[in-house]
């Protein structure tokens, strides 16, 4: 079976763990300080702007990351306030929003990138709006800078889970924002087992958040307000650190198979603003509406028949996200009951997505397309996302 995705260790990384535990530093220590040293260092030569010092602040998870960047937006979001969320997305950003008794106001996103629709936003922005989180859907960066041409005075959280290594227009992907998070989960392109960053030039908001992620100290024993466990730990942190070592050599590898793919097979894949870089931490597309056939008419029907073939097949392939105008949390505002989501429907129901991780050989490649062609060829040549 070839992975839909799968970590890129080698021996060094055992090794790295077994120097921990002998040291017996397990938290926040040495291990998470270089970390968050690697991931800063590496952002300023990708060139992230550095007119003030960036920050970057290691926490236990993408999620934990968003909840402390909720919890330090300058104008504070409570019960009645209202933020921008996309309608495609993992969860977390949505919930994050709803432990805070606020309403998650969900909007739908462009068909090609898959990303907030700023016209979308603009029409969703109101007086108790106080923040925008803006996904970086699987790597491609959202329009930040035409999000924060909306509002310039409403806190832009740029959620950058799956993003770390891709630019727009010149600014990496975590830094185009006010505040921006990553996260380290096994499915993204660095990988910690778990783990979190938040990255802000505003120090002020650095400090508050590096306070509450160690439950609300500034320092040891003065305690500033009530805050979290939310540290990273070192065994997570040395991982992380050979993972920012070899991040170049596994972007260009992730690039050359993700090309290899999608210039071989002509499906709707997914697109990316002009003046982009990705990192292709996943590779989709989303399927037609069949026209005929044993699946005529059911989008969804037909994209569940595909991902079962291709396994059957040998190519481990999977959905793509979530619509959260459907889950249960989110349906219940009723804020999100009067708009529809049509293109999030499309991309949640016709999405697939197929193996791609650096430790895939050419030839896992040439399977993939392969089977492709054979179980999707009546969607090839089809690249629209119709409604």
């Amino acid at each position: 079976m070839i992975r839909l995705t799968r970590p890129y260790f080698s021996d060094a990384e055992p090794a790295a763990l077994a120097e921990v535990l002998a040291s017996g530093m397990l938290i926040q220590g040495a291990r998470v300080a270089a970390f968050e040293t690697a991931v800063r260092d590496y952002l300023l030569g990708l060139g992230a702007p550095s007119e003030a010092p960036l920050r970057a602040l290691a926490v236990s998870s993408g999620t934990t990351a968003l909840e402390l960047c909720l919890a330090t937006t300058p104008r504070g979001v409570g019960a009645g306030d209202e933020v921008i969320v996309p309608s495609v997305t993992w969860p977390s950003p949505g919930n994050a929003v709803l432990l805070r008794n606020a309403d998650a106001v969900l909007v739908d996103v462009d068909p090609s990138t898959w990303n907030l629709s700023p016209a979308e936003v603009a029409r969703a922005l109101t007086p108790r709006t106080r923040a925008i989180i803006a996904v970086d859907q699987f790597g491609v960066p959202a329009e930040v800078p035409a999000l924060r041409a909306l509002a310039s005075d409403i806190d832009l959280i740029e959620d950058a889970a799956c993003a770390i290594g891709s630019t727009l227009h010149g600014v990496p992907c975590g830094v185009l924002g006010d505040v921006g998070t990553y996260s380290f989960h096994p499915r993204k392109v660095v990988t910690t087992g778990e783990g979190g960053m938040v990255l802000t030039h505003d120090a002020s908001r650095a400090d508050r958040i590096a306070a509450l992620r160690n439950h609300g100290q500034r320092a040891v024993g003065v305690f500033v307000g009530a805050g979290p466990n939310a540290r990273l730990s070192e065994l997570h942190a040395a991982l992380g650190v050979l993972q920012m070592a070899k991040l170049d050599e596994m972007l260009s590898r992730r690039r050359s198979l993700a090309g290899a793919i999608r210039d071989a097979v002509a499906l709707a894949w997914q697109g990316a603003p002009e003046g982009s870089t990705v990192n292709h931490q996943t590779l989709g597309f989303v399927l037609p509406t069949p026209a005929k056939g044993p699946y005529a008419g059911d989008r969804r029907a037909a994209r569940d028949a595909l991902v079962a073939a291709l396994r059957e097949s040998g190519v481990e392939a999977g959905i793509l996200s979530y619509a959260l105008h459907r889950l249960p949390q989110f349906a219940a505002l009723g804020v999100n009951n009067v708009r529809r989501f049509p293109v999030a429907d499309a991309v949640v129901d016709g999405g697939v997505a197929v193996p791609l991780h650096p430790g895939m050989s050419e030839e896992d490649a040439g399977v993939v397309i392969e089977q492709l062609k054979r179980h999707a060829g009546w969607a090839i040549g089809d690249r629209t996302v119709r409604l």
